[in-house]
């Protein structure tokens, strides 16, 4: 039946996973906490899915919730379309973050979740989730933790800010974060499109591509093809700082 779902829905087959053992990717998650041995029961209910490549969807609007994910290698976006069929991207989502958390309370996904790149992805049936949940009371609050910070993340979408601290807010969340989960810091994987950023950051693309060129020529950015190295932190930081406080 679950094999069937993902199929409708173009993912991957799944493949169960009854503990961690061998995954190359268990140093994100232990970054992200779930080697702790209060949270051991997710481990086990672990299910790998993919890998994804670039514009494949984990799930579409409309599918019913039956599980969280998180990504477990690569990059993938949350994606909303309006009734007109425009589409907002409302999150970038890193290794070894939560995904599908807003889902619980309305049963079924009202947005869509798409690979950025070559991803892998895991799987916790909700049901299962819900089970440890009385075993292991640090489960929830884990969930609770990862739900605040994607709603301080949409922050970086909102209120009356510059371009420039917008997007500088922008690279030093991204900056941050990956510190958080162990990964490379200084250097900024970017798979996405730079009209997904804009569109992220409700900014045109042409604006996108002009603040990269701007701060490259201030040296505090480097591009290549893949991404970009973060050269003078404390002045984007600096920049971002009214987004990066609220």
């Amino acid at each position: 039946m679950l094999q069937t779902y993902f199929r409708q829905e173009g993912a991957h087959p799944m493949s169960p996973s009854p503990s961690c053992a061998g995954c190359g990717h268990a140093s994100v998650c232990q970054a992200s906490g779930y080697d702790r041995a209060e949270l051991s029961g997710l481990r086990h209910i672990a299910e790998r899915i993919g890998p994804l490549r670039t514009g494949e969807y984990l799930y579409r609007p409309m599918s019913p919730f039956r599980a969280i994910y998180a990504v477990q290698s690569g990059m993938a976006k949350t994606v909303a379309v309006d009734i007109a069929g425009r589409e907002q991207v409302l999150a970038f989502h890193l290794p070894g973050e939560l995904i599908g958390l807003d889902a619980i309370d309305r049963e079924f996904h009202d947005n869509a979740v798409v690979a950025l790149g070559k991803t892998q992805f895991c799987r916790f049936p909700f049901q299962a989730v819900r089970q440890i949940s009385a075993e292991q009371p640090e489960v929830p609050w884990h969930l609770m933790q990862a739900a605040s910070q994607r709603i301080s993340r949409l922050q970086l979408s909102g209120g009356n800010y510059l371009a420039e601290e917008r997007f500088a807010a922008f690279l030093v969340d991204m900056r941050d974060r990956r510190a958080l989960l162990g990964l490379s810091a200084d250097y900024l994987p970017l798979p996405m499109s730079r009209a997904d950023i804009g569109n992220h950051l409700r900014l045109t693309t042409e604006t996108v591509s002009r603040l990269l060129g701007r701060f490259r020529q201030r040296e505090l950015i480097a591009l290549d093809r893949q991404g970009l190295h973060v050269l003078d932190l404390r002045t984007l930081r600096e920049l971002g700082q009214s987004l990066l406080m609220n």
